[in-house]
């Protein structure tokens, strides 16, 4: 196994049952950021420049942020990267089913998340474990196995792919690569680490800044403090 192997293994998180996020590529840290900012001045970036970089957040100066980038590899159920995609400043390449076989992968909530409808918003659940969570659980798993055995049925008598696709549940995992700049990422992770957001994308966003941590704990440090 490569070094890159090795890093690429480590800098993993598994999330739900099936997915997982990984940081495949940067450039840039906070020494970039510095940088970017000091260039009308001709100064050189520092290490020290914490203080800097939290202004710059605090003040929505954020062009030099832009000056970081990333690439995540992440495997998903369909409808988190439905939400995901309505981010458009990231570059996504999406796994088609148009080309290949999806593998028979599906996400199934744990009992702890089967919870009720909020009855004063209509986008979220509460808290509260639903009565019925082990015979909803069921269903959602039996569903989605009838669907995949249609789906095999039909590719196994040569309908094309991409017809039977469209059988499919929302719940199925995609795998893409998704690319973005910081400025844009802490937008996404703002939004999606809220208490309102949907915990099937909030966990990947929780993944995903520990994942940034290490290469810019600055920005990190002083985009936690505006949380």
């Amino acid at each position: 196994m490569s070094g890159l192997d090795t890093q690429l293994k480590v800098e993993l998180y598994h999330v739900l049952d099936h997915g997982f996020v990984r940081l495949v590529d940067s450039m840039g840290s906070d020494l970039s950021i510095s940088r970017a900012a000091r260039v009308s001045y001709d100064a050189p970036p520092r290490e020290e420049d914490g203080k800097l970089i939290k202004y710059l957040l605090t003040n929505k100066h954020t062009t030099p942020f832009e000056a970081v980038k990333f690439t995540f590899e992440v495997k998903a159920p369909i409808f988190v990267l439905r939400q995901w995609h309505r981010h458009r400043m990231w570059n996504y390449n999406e796994l088609s089913a148009r080309y290949r076989e999806l593998p028979a992968e599906y996400y199934v909530p744990a009992l702890d998340q089967i919870t009720t409808q909020s009855t004063s918003n209509k986008q979220m659940r509460t808290t509260e474990q639903h009565p019925e969570a082990n015979a909803i659980r069921k269903e959602i798993d039996m569903a989605c196995r009838e669907a995949f055995r249609v789906y095999k049925m039909l590719i196994f008598c040569g309908t094309p792919r991409e017809l039977a696709r469209s059988v499919l549940p929302l719940n199925t995992y995609s795998h893409m690569f998704a690319s973005v700049d910081l400025h844009n990422l802490f937008h996404f992770l703002r939004l999606r680490l809220h208490e309102h957001a949907q915990y099937e994308i909030r966990v990947y966003a929780e993944a995903m800044l520990k994942l940034i941590e290490p290469i810019c704990p600055l920005a990190v440090a002083a985009f936690k403090g505006t949380l």
